[in-house]
């Protein structure tokens, strides 16, 4: 569910909301994690999308990068 929210803190907001979403619907894989970013991309405004993609390189890198 889409929810509209003014932020103090849009980087750490994103992460928060991108990383509940991994765990509550187990996304481990790579397209599933794809979908997601095209999910967060297509709900929120571009002026929002350089945050979102750069929270989305660090769960990533995280996931994936050892």
């Amino acid at each position: 569910m889409a929810v509209v929210k003014k932020s103090r803190d849009p980087h750490g907001d994103f992460r928060r909301s991108m990383v509940e979403m991994i765990i509550e619907r187990q996304i481990f894989g790579e397209e599933e994690l794809h979908q997601l970013l095209l999910c967060f991309l297509s709900l929120n405004s571009v002026h929002h999308h350089n945050i979102i993609i750069h929270v989305y390189k660090e769960i990533w890198d995280a996931l994936f990068c050892t």
